[in-house]
């Protein structure tokens, strides 16, 4: 009886000595508290969904990732972010708590493909996104994750119906998924459609062929046919000309005219634009630019204009001059 009294006992000191241990690493000469997810810092002041503490998030993003990161995936919960990005060819993963604190691990090789700078966060998003679903529910946002594919968020509710939304990156345009984008993007910073981005294409391109079979044309993506070798070459780009597919097949009956490369016009669709028919790049929806056929004797482009539009497409040269549509007297 005497040995399990002084068993118990020996425990009991044990047990106090590591809580000790804990505590004066907390408080004591290792003081941690000042570290990553610890401390009063990590949980007063709001949470980062909220503008103001979400810039935190950018900052310790643009100091771990510098100047040329990238970010493939990043997710907000109230207390902490993580995101997933690429830096020098290597993917890292990045933790960040409230205080702004941050931790980063190499976690292997990595791609830019898919990815968007760090640059383009815009800590006001976070607020859009938060007023606006709270109207649609009555609820809290719980999550967000934004993917830098199709740079767009996915909204998580704590509770309610819906329970999940997306939103443009700029925080606008919350909607189901399936839903039409109810902010349009044609003329949006990003947008393919305006010159200095389709001018990115169109350099892309240049590294696969340089004649042109077909493009197709939408504010976010590319979708691209070159002839190279007696064979169609079918590429596919995201936003910064990624290329996001690669596949090579056979020529089919339709596919006997090409484009010269170097006569495309990156301005085309920005001059299409500028028409009283258009009324501008924010009602432009997509544009498909294709070679001289049975009914065209030269290369023309077709600019798509919102549902119900009268038109409901225009047409203009490669140049994107001589504006007309099927009908026009």
């Amino acid at each position: 009886m005497r040995a399990l009294t002084v068993f118990f006992a020996l425990v009991a000191t044990l047990a106090g000595a590591y809580a000790g241990f804990y505590v004066m690493r907390e408080l004591g000469p290792d003081d941690l508290s000042g570290q990553f997810g610890r401390g009063d810092a990590a949980t007063e002041g709001g949470t980062l969904l909220q503008s103001e503490n979400f810039a935190r998030v950018k900052e310790a993003l643009e100091r771990e990732l510098g100047a040329d990161g990238r970010i493939q995936q990043l997710s907000v919960e109230p207390l902490q972010a993580s995101s997933t990005s690429t830096v020098d060819g290597r993917m890292v993963r990045v933790q960040v708590d409230t205080a702004g604190r941050s931790q980063k691990e190499d976690v292997g090789e990595g791609t830019e493909s898919g990815t968007m700078p760090v640059a383009k966060l815009d800590p006001k998003a976070v607020d859009r996104i938060t007023r606006a679903a709270m109207k649609e529910t009555g609820s809290p946002v719980e999550s967000l994750s934004l993917y830098g594919a199709n740079r767009e968020w996915r909204v998580e509710m704590l509770r309610g119906e819906p329970d999940s939304f997306i939103a443009n990156l700029n925080g606008r345009g919350l909607r189901l998924s399936g839903e039409p984008n109810p902010d349009p993007l044609g003329a949006s910073p990003d947008s393919l459609m305006r010159a200095k981005n389709f001018q990115k294409v169109l350099d892309a391109i240049g590294k696969e062929g340089n004649r042109v079979l077909d493009i197709t044309l939408w504010p976010e993506r590319a979708s691209v046919v070159v002839e190279k070798g007696g064979r169609a070459v079918n590429l596919n780009y995201g936003y910064d000309a990624e290329l996001t597919s690669r596949d090579v097949a056979a020529l089919n009956g339709a596919q006997t005219e090409s484009i010269p490369l170097k006569s495309i016009d990156p301005k085309a669709i920005e001059r299409m634009a500028k028409s009283r028919y258009v009324k501008g790049l924010k009602h432009a929806m997509y544009a498909i630019l294709r070679p001289a056929g049975v009914f065209e004797d030269a290369p023309q482009w077709l600019l798509y204009l919102p549902q119900g539009n009268d038109p409901t497409y225009v047409t203009a040269s490669i140049k994107g001059r001589g504006l007309s549509w099927p009908g026009r007297g």
